[in-house]
């Protein structure tokens, strides 16, 4: 077998474990077209929770979760929504788990 089919069958493995509801259905613009993904770009993609956690610091997440204010499930939900998200801007990742 090709190496070709092999990375295609390995794009397409990884693909199916992201939720349907964090697949990208747009047309996403060539990397010539935007060579930066991360901040404004991203965010387009998310929740404005989303956004608040995943860019809050460690300490700051902790305070969150310790006071009940953010559950650790929607803490980890939001961190694997942005990992899902930029894996399929740069497709660079490559062995990620979303079995939330």
């Amino acid at each position: 077998m090709a190496w070709q089919t092999l990375a295609k069958e390995k794009r397409e493995a990884i693909n199916a474990l992201i939720p349907d509801k964090w697949l990208l259905k747009s047309v996403l613009p060539s990397v010539e077209e935007r060579r930066d993904v991360t901040g404004v770009y991203i965010q387009q993609f998310l929740s404005p929770k989303e956004i608040q956690i995943t860019e809050t610091d460690a300490v700051g997440i902790v305070a969150k979760t310790t006071t009940g204010t953010w559950k650790a499930l929607e803490v980890a939900e939001a961190f694997c929504h942005r990992a899902a998200l930029a894996h399929q801007l740069v497709c660079g990742l490559t062995h990620t788990m979303y079995t939330l």
